[in-house]
């Protein structure tokens, strides 16, 4: 948040504020802590990354890459260590209590309008109501809240663009696909995207994608086990459950696994997609 002196030379008139706003959706509760400062100088904040030695000294790194440094350990921006700053374990331990919860925290930032911290956690931390689904060999569980439709398209309905991204067309929609089994490693990505099961996921953003499975098993409720405390964060992946036969499932966080993609399936960028 800026001083008065630097909100007038900014040309802003309204005070600095910061907002707290809490909503429940899709099984989820969503808390965003908002401001209308200046928002996240990015250039500082790569500058230190890079001068702690916390990414390569010629890293170009996108603005979402950058936001996401904040959260490394060891990284802060106070110039000098007091009780309450500089030591670099603020926002780290923030997101590791999160996800411990099975939640998650992202940064939207606009330069001059200010920062929004969006914090989603599940309603229900011990119970999931989850599709249990095959990938590529593995048992998986994706959250029933996340999903909003099943669909298996004909061949027609999917189209592979220039970067090597497929969509589906659903209705006139271009989806973003997501192949899991080529996103957790189980196999190479396929190219036979049409004998696969689409589940639409929504994200807390209103952002949707396609996660191509093997097939659906069934539904069922799962209890949740944190992996945190025993093995550590996974990403793509908000915790684990016994099913009944013993054996042990993951369960995938959607919007996590989506930013898993690597080169060979590039990261769905939705403003590249328009209706028809």
């Amino acid at each position: 948040m800026e001083t008065e002196e630097g909100r007038t030379a900014a040309g802003k008139t309204d005070p600095g504020t910061v907002t707290l706003r809490a909503a429940h959706r899709s099984g989820r509760v969503l808390i965003d802590v908002s401001d209308n400062g200046a928002g996240i100088n990015r250039a500082r904040v790569l500058k230190i990354a890079k001068d702690k030695g916390l990414v390569p000294a010629d890293a170009v790194l996108p603005d979402s890459e950058i936001d996401k440094l904040l959260f490394l350990p060891g990284f802060s921006t106070a110039a000098e260590v007091t009780d309450l700053s500089g030591r670099g374990v603020g926002m780290d331990v923030v997101r590791s209590s999160i996800q411990k919860l099975g939640g998650r925290i992202n940064i939207t930032s606009e330069p001059g309008a200010g920062t929004v911290m969006s914090i989603s956690l599940p309603l229900t931390l011990a119970v999931l109501d989850g599709m249990v689904v095959d990938v590529a060999g593995q048992t998986m569980v994706v959250p029933i809240a996340t999903i909003v439709e099943t669909i298996r398209p004909e061949a027609g309905d999917l189209h592979r663009l220039a970067d090597g991204m497929t969509v589906v067309a659903v209705r006139g929609r271009f989806i973003p696909v997501v192949d899991l089994g080529h996103v957790f490693k189980f196999r190479e990505a396929t190219k036979t995207y049409s004998d696969l099961v689409y589940l639409l996921v929504e994200s807390d953003h209103q952002q949707m994608w396609a996660l191509a499975v093997d097939r659906i098993h069934d539904q069922r409720q799962v209890v949740i086990k944190g992996l945190e405390g025993n093995y550590g964060h996974v990403p793509g992946v908000a915790a684990a459950t016994i099913l009944g036969d013993g054996k042990v499932a993951l369960i995938i966080d959607p919007e996590e696994a989506v930013q898993r993609t690597d080169a060979d399936q590039p990261v769905p960028d939705h403003s590249q997609l328009k209706d028809c």
